[in-house]
């Protein structure tokens, strides 16, 4: 970053940097970032930042653990008794006995989140709360966002601006627990992308809840012998396709016994 001539620029352009890297600068504390990442350049040169890896550093050191508007992960149990994790912003700090408070409050009891996948909000204690940018890797790095690609000029399009578009994507958002990714442009990258990525995850868990409560049952049956017929799959073949597909699902015993069959089964070579 070049210089800038006055604190006040400093400020707006960490805003502005913050806005197009798809944060919300209200998480961020503006000053503290400025203190660590700029610097005076001199008489005439104005304020600038040392480098990208002073600004990166800055940037995760001054990020407030919550505030408004913030997306964040909370777990929610269903009539069926079912844990699932779901994404929202936060809307309302609350105090301990559900009453609001009056300004900003600086250590705030409970929050309120609008859930985007949900019938009805989220309401509790502020410590049962996962900012949802723990749950992903984000990188700008153009050989990784771009890594495998085989297209003629080796570069994938923003999944939202569409393949009618030749505006290839700038940031990749991985999901750590299941690796699903979404590649886009700067422009189309906000919040409500990652939220929609984290809901893909819950909508794979909720087509799999029966498979995944036959392999907690009888985790076994993913060992099954494979058919000898070119038309059917035994069930074993398919519990094992399943894994393949999903293996963030497979619950724990099934997973160490389908490592341990293909130990077993995988031809060694001579």
């Amino acid at each position: 970053m070049s210089g800038y001539g006055s604190i006040r620029a400093v400020r707006d352009i960490i805003v502005s940097t913050l806005e197009k890297e798809g944060r919300n600068p209200n998480a961020y504390n503006i000053a503290g970032i400025a203190r660590d990442a700029f610097y005076n350049r001199g008489p005439g040169w104005g304020y600038g930042a040392e480098s990208e890896e002073k600004w990166r550093a800055a940037v995760d050191k001054h990020r407030r653990p919550v505030a408004l508007g913030d997306l964040v992960r909370v777990q929610v149990t269903t009539k069926t008794g079912h844990t699932e994790a779901h994404y929202g912003k936060i809307t309302q700090f609350r105090k301990a006995n559900g009453g609001m408070y009056r300004g900003r409050p600086v250590k705030p009891h409970s929050v309120y989140v609008e859930l985007d996948h949900h019938t009805s909000g989220w309401l509790g204690p502020l410590a049962e709360v996962t900012p949802a940018l723990d749950d992903f890797e984000i990188t700008r790095e153009w050989s990784k966002v771009h890594e495998g690609c085989m297209s003629l000029d080796s570069a994938y399009r923003c999944l939202r601006c569409g393949s009618f578009s030749y505006k290839s994507a700038r940031v990749m958002a991985v999901h750590t627990v299941s690796n699903l990714r979404v590649r886009l442009c700067e422009e189309c990258f906000n919040d409500d992308e990652l939220g929609r990525l984290g809901h893909e995850t819950l909508s794979y868990e909720r087509m799999g809840r029966q498979t995944i409560a036959e392999l907690t049952k009888n985790p076994e049956l993913i060992t099954e012998p494979s058919s000898n017929s070119r038309y059917e799959k035994s069930d074993g073949e398919m519990y094992r396709e399943w894994a393949d597909a999903f293996p963030w699902l497979v619950p724990a015993k099934a997973a160490e016994l389908y490592a341990a069959w293909k130990e077993q089964t995988t031809p060694v070579a001579g």
